[in-house]
Formats: C-alpha cells, structure tokens, sequence
C-alpha cells in the first residue's frame, strides 16, 4: 500500500506541468483566427482562414499555487539525507497545494467573412481539464513511515480531482446589427472521452507496532472511460483486481472517428460586442456552457481500504468549467489600441480570476504584435503575442501571457503558451477609424 501512496502523490502533486488556462493576450489580436475561440462576436480581420491538423494552433498552459520546479526537485533530492526538512517544504506550501489544467489541440478549422455583416466558422478540436487539490501534509508519505512514526497518526483528507477530456465541433456564426452591435454564438457538439470526479477522499495513517503500520484509505469517484473496462480486471464481486490492466490490450485500435461522440453531449458559446464610439467598443462573452455526458463506458467506483469496487453502466456527467471575458478597446490610432480584459473561470472546486492590460497593433500586413501585462494568481506576469507572414497566405503565431516566467521556467508557477500558423487570406484594412477621427 506504501507503493499506491506515492503512485496516488505522484499524480496529485506531480501533474503540475500540465496545467493550462485561455490566453489572455490572444483575445485582441484580431487577425488570429483563434480570437473566437475567447468571443464569438469578436470574428477575425481576415476575409478567410484554414487551420490543418496539429499546426493549426495548440495551446498550453501550466499552473501550481505551492511550488515550482526548482523548489520540488530540492526537496526530492534531500530525501534520504540530514537536510530533508519536510515540515519546511510543507509550510511553504500551505494547507493545500493546487493544479489546474485546460489543453487545445486542433485538428481542424475554417471560416470565412460574410461580406461585411458577419463570421462563419466551423472548428474541431480535443480539449482537457484538470482540477487537483491535496493537502499538503501528503508530502509526509514521500519518507518511510519509520522516520515520520512522531507525526502519526496522520489524517489526509479533502484531496479532489476532477478531469474532463473530450471532443468538440463548434459552428460559429456571428453578425453586425445597425454596424455596431455584434453578436455571436458558438453551438457545440461534445464528445465525452475520458473523465473522473472524486468525492471525499481521505487517507489514515497509523502505527500499530513497533515496526508495523495500518493504511487506511476510502473515497469514491464516478469514472467515464473511452472504452469499456477490461473484463479480466473485475471479478464477480464487483472488486478490481491490481494485477490486471483497467484498459483492454490494445485498447486504441478499437478507437475511430465514431468513438469520438460515442458520448455526445451539447455546449454553446455566446459573445457580444459594441462600439460606442468610433474608438471606444465593449465586448463581453460567456463560454463552455455545458456538460461532458457518458451513458457507455460510465462507472461508480469506492475505495474502502484495499479493496476497489466498480459499478457498472452508470450515467456520468462531469461540468466543464465555464469563463466569462469583459473587455474594453480603445483605438489609439489606425494601426494600435490598447485593451483591458476581466476573465473568469468557474470550476467546480473554486473560481480563477485574471486582469490583463494590453497594447495592440499592426506593422504593415506582415506583422502584428500584443504587448500585455497580466495579474492572475497573485502573480505579476509580461505577456508577448507576435503573428507573422511567414509565406503568403501564412502566418506564424506564438502568444504567451507569461514571458518572464518562460523564460525563468525553473522559478515558474504560471506559464501560457499557443503556437501555430494559420492559413490566412485577405487581411483587411479598417475603414472606419481615421487619423482624424481619431484624434477628434
């Protein structure tokens, strides 16, 4: 059992580089495609777009509120030696260390001005979320019970997870009312493809004897797979046996497109924007409002100290966790504006809030750029947002929120990152704001 704890502390506490939210610096960009990803009213300067499988714009981002990896790796190399100090390690964690995640990766994306009243876009992608959350007195179970034998009994309780991955087709329409008022909508059909949602789990740990020590554990969770578990790995209690695989061998071959929406379900996305005048506009969108559904392949499980039990042909249904941006343009000239943006993020185990102050323009029909600074998670970060014409008709992007993190990543505890290159055509020079109404 000694082994399963730090196979479980692993994955609670190990998973911090894979933690991702939206960019921010991305939302006022306006010839990236990817804008309508933040707002479906906010439809790109470009008369046409095209992104193809896996170069079409992948994003990542990485979070941990306790430690970052320099801290991590001291502790871990002390162990076994006289500076291991786990109470320090602890202390400068807090009571609960926290990852999140949101990943992107596209597979497919078209769109495409109509005239001058609106966006059409079609999108496919693979999208994931992760929440963690454990104490932070897991870290004891890192030494041999021996050398923590003063600190038992130790009680571990309110450890979450919640993990959503699934897939997704969105159609996005977005159209100009009275040519300052646009609003968008995004409907989207979800493929649920693999979940968990935990409930109360816990952890005791206490000496019996000299030498001997009792673990035990307990908690429950509902489970979405892609596939059905394997046979072999439940008996007919309905207890899983440790010594068989969960998944079937060879369980991706009996993967294709259908086993996509196997699960379906249904989101939507809808956006706003207005121009109050010829250099002020507002915009404001609410995203992911959904549910990952899984009426095959859905389990209840329930750990009660080393037995594992599965129930099957469960419904299960796991949130995905919904943002809302409010942000405020103001054009500077033809060529720069200067945006702020309030973003949300409301999980199920807390909420994620995030400032960004931006500078935005064009240097000629090759280059644009976004200059931003960002106050999310009690960290001040510098963001950075280039898109170049690489070829005609495409246009490199890398977009960060968090430039001075990446590039102290060892210091990191907040990071972003989208990278791509988009096919683009007809970039489109605004008519409506001239140097002189500008500077009216």
């Amino acid at each position: 059992m000694k082994k399963l704890s730090l196979l479980i502390l692993a994955f609670l506490l190990n998973g911090v580089t894979i933690y991702t939210y939206s960019q921010n610096t991305m939302y006022f960009m306006d010839r990236l495609p990817q804008q309508l990803n933040f707002n479906p009213a906010l439809f790109p300067n470009v008369k046409f777009f095209l992104n193809l499988p896996g170069i079409g714009g992948n994003q990542i981002d990485i979070y941990n509120s306790g430690f970052n990896y320099n801290q991590f790796k001291d502790f871990t190399d002390n162990l076994g030696t006289e500076n291991y100090n786990p109470d320090e390690f602890i202390k400068s964690i807090g009571d609960f260390n926290q990852t999140n995640l949101e990943t992107r990766t596209n597979l497919f994306a078209m769109g495409f001005r109509l005239k001058d009243k609106g966006y059409f876009s079609i999108s496919a992608s693979v999208r994931s979320f992760l929440e963690l959350q454990a104490p932070s007195n897991f870290v004891y179970l890192l030494d041999d019970y021996e050398k923590i034998a003063d600190r038992l009994p130790l009680n571990i309780e309110g450890a979450n997870i919640v993990f959503n991955s699934f897939s997704q087709v969105a159609i996005t329409y977005s159209r100009v009312f009275e040519k300052k008022l646009t609003i968008g909508i995004s409907p989207k059909l979800i493929g649920a493809l693999g979940g968990i949602r935990s409930d109360k789990l816990s952890l005791k740990v206490s000496q019996t004897g000299q030498y001997d020590f009792e673990t035990e554990y307990s908690g429950e969770a509902q489970i979405g797979l892609p596939v059905p578990i394997n046979p072999q790995a439940i008996d007919g209690n309905g207890e899983l046996n440790p010594d068989e695989d969960i998944l079937p061998e060879n369980w991706l071959d009996d993967l294709g497109i259908s086993s996509l929406f196997q699960n379906a379900g249904f989101a939507f996305d809808l956006g706003v924007n207005y121009e109050l005048s010829k250099r002020f506009s507002v915009s404001a969108s609410l995203l992911d409002i959904g549910t990952s559904r899984w009426s095959e392949n859905g389990y209840r499980s329930s750990l009660i100290n080393e037995t594992y039990k599965i129930i099957k042909n469960q419904s299960v249904k796991i949130k995905i966790p919904s943002k809302i941006y409010l942000g405020i343009n103001y054009k500077l000239s033809p060529k720069w504006n200067t945006g702020l943006l309030v973003k949300n993020v409301m999980y199920e185990i807390d909420n994620k809030a995030s400032v960004t102050l931006s500078m935005n323009g064009y240097m000629g029909r090759k280059l644009s750029t976004s200059v931003s600074y960002t106050n999310a998670y009690s960290y001040h970060n510098l963001g950075l947002g280039i898109r170049l014409r690489i070829l005609p008709g495409s246009d490199l992007f890398v977009v960060t929120d968090n430039l001075n993190q990446l590039i102290n990543y060892e210091k990191a505890q907040l990071a972003s990152l989208a990278f791509g290159i988009n096919l683009a055509f007809g970039i489109k020079q605004k008519p409506n704001v001239t140097e002189d109404q500008v500077q009216q």
